[in-house]
């Protein structure tokens, strides 16, 4: 089998830039996208590039027939490139590595799902109807997963590709994100008895934002859900009272919890509160605008199990975990598809000025797909 060029793949991809818009310099996956439909085009496929964002298409493919149905999904952007400490784009490989933007999260992923896919055609052993779907907007706001669900495949499973170590996440956390406002009343400084501290109002409600309200709900093997205010701003001059003051408050969603229900009830629980109705001035929830939904897949599923057996026939043992960050399979998973997230590479290194990937993980990966795209 011709798993050998599954790195010059992965150094082709990495030399295109997929940034995403919402960093500086986002370039937008609109011309990876294209790359991707080209390849798939080669394997007989009939790509199609669906627009989910001005110039930034998804693109989704169906290749064979018969046999149980499962998507193989990976996102196509990346984080921002500021502040690298190598090539960004170069996919320079040294002592073993690939480095570059992308590299790890989650272009790896998506250079051993298309090889282990062509390597499958063309060995005429494919054994699933495969529908291969690349993302865009993993990075921010899940467009991309969010509008495959909305007409989700009618398939048996989903595998995403991310950085797990090639280890199989069988679970994994949620994410709700809000902004919070305190509103007062402007003055000077050297008079702040005319005025109303936004700064200060924050302040008392501050301590309810930055963990989660109890009882905390808990999960038997992804823990607690948690809560972090990560970032906040108030004030318009070193000596002027402050007439405003914003945080953003990050909170982790664990399976089973609606994040807007959560929000609801917390929005209800701070404004009821001692603190809140203390203060003279305002506070302000703003609606959700991420809520997305965490994943978890039965143990039984169809899915985990080939996986699994996959992974064992390559790399001698299988190991399933979860994990504590939101992925695009959180979508697919509420739309019914029993989903695993699995690739090669260390989230640890994901968005670092030294991202890089093991060139081993990455091909043992692309054999891993192979064998799940052909077992019987």
């Amino acid at each position: 089998m011709g798993f050998d060029d599954v790195v010059d793949l992965l150094r082709e991809l990495v030399s295109v830039p997929s940034v995403n818009p919402a960093f500086a310099e986002g370039t937008g996956e609109g011309q990876l996208a294209r790359r991707v439909a080209d390849f798939l085009r080669e394997l007989g496929a009939h790509p199609q590039l669906v627009e989910v964002l001005p110039g930034r298409p998804n693109v989704v493919a169906e290749l064979g027939h018969g046999g149980r149905g499962l998507l193989l999904s990976a996102h196509l952007d990346t984080v921002q490139t500021t502040g690298m400490a190598v090539a960004p784009f170069a996919g320079e490989v040294r002592q073993g590595r690939l480095y570059g933007r992308g590299a790890c999260d989650t272009k790896a992923s998506l250079a051993a799902m298309l090889v282990g896919l062509r390597e499958a055609v063309r060995s005429g052993r494919l054994r699933r109807r495969v529908v291969f779907a690349a993302l865009v907007d993993e990075e921010v706001g899940f467009a991309g997963s969010r509008a495959l669900a909305q007409s989700p495949p009618q398939v048996d499973g989903a595998v995403f590709g991310e950085p797990t170590d090639l280890k199989l996440v069988v679970a994994h956390k949620g994410v709700l994100r809000f902004y919070v406002r305190t509103g007062g009343r402007a003055a000077h400084s050297a008079t702040p008895e005319l005025g109303v501290n936004a700064v200060e109002g924050m302040a008392r409600i501050l301590p309810l934002l930055a963990a989660v309200p109890e009882p905390r709900p808990s999960h038997p093997v992804l823990g607690p859900a948690t809560a972090c205010v990560t970032e906040i701003q108030g004030g318009v001059g070193r000596n002027t009272v402050p007439d405003r003051c914003w945080v953003h408050v990050d909170r982790r969603l664990l399976p089973e919890e609606d994040g807007q229900a959560v929000w609801a009830a917390w929005r209800e629980l701070v404004l009821a509160s001692e603190a809140a109705r203390g203060f003279a001035g305002t506070v302000e929830f703003e609606p959700p605008y991420l809520v997305a939904p965490g994943m978890e897949t039965a143990p039984d599923a169809w899915v985990v199990g080939e996986l699994e057996g996959a992974v064992q026939k390559v790399c001698g043992r299988a190991v399933r975990t979860v994990a504590p960050y939101a992925t695009d399979a959180g979508y697919l998973r509420q739309a019914g598809v029993p989903c695993v997230v699995f690739g090669p590479g260390d989230a640890a290194e994901a968005h670092t000025d030294t991202e890089s990937v093991a060139v081993d993980q990455v091909e043992a990966a692309a054999r891993v797909f192979y064998e799940l795209l052909t077992s019987d």
